[in-house]
């Protein structure tokens, strides 16, 4: 059985390392950008059984990801994460189809959170 993918698109290279470290530890697989249109192109292309996508600066920039990704696969769910929380982009990442909004999460909570939504989709 294959491990699942995780497609991130973070915009802080340093959080996009530490994030991707991690959850390679736990036994996923990572796939990481750091712009919207390289996320996009991954999403046309690759398989991926979750999404996490920065909230990005100073407009909710990860739209155009989230977006894309509940049009080609509504099934996957997506994760906004932010440096600083907007309650404005909260909403309308959730609008959208988010299915969580978290402010700069640490690893472990992040992977806890991938972790659950892995399993609920197992079972969905």
């Amino acid at each position: 059985m294959n491990s699942p993918t995780v497609l991130m698109i973070v915009d802080e290279p340093q959080d996009l390392q530490v994030y991707g470290t991690y959850l390679r530890d736990r036994g996923y697989e990572t796939l990481m950008c750091t712009s919207p249109g390289e996320g996009i192109n991954r999403l046309e292309t690759e398989s991926v059984s979750i999404v996490i996508v920065s909230q990005g600066t100073p407009a909710f920039e990860g739209r155009q990801v989230l977006e894309r990704s509940v049009q080609l696969h509504p099934e996957v769910p997506v994760l906004v994460v932010a440096r600083v929380a907007n309650m404005h982009c909260y909403l309308e990442a959730t609008d959208l189809g988010a299915f969580d909004y978290l402010e700069r999460p640490d690893p472990q909570n992040l992977a806890r959170i991938v972790d659950t939504q892995i399993f609920h989709c197992a079972f969905a």
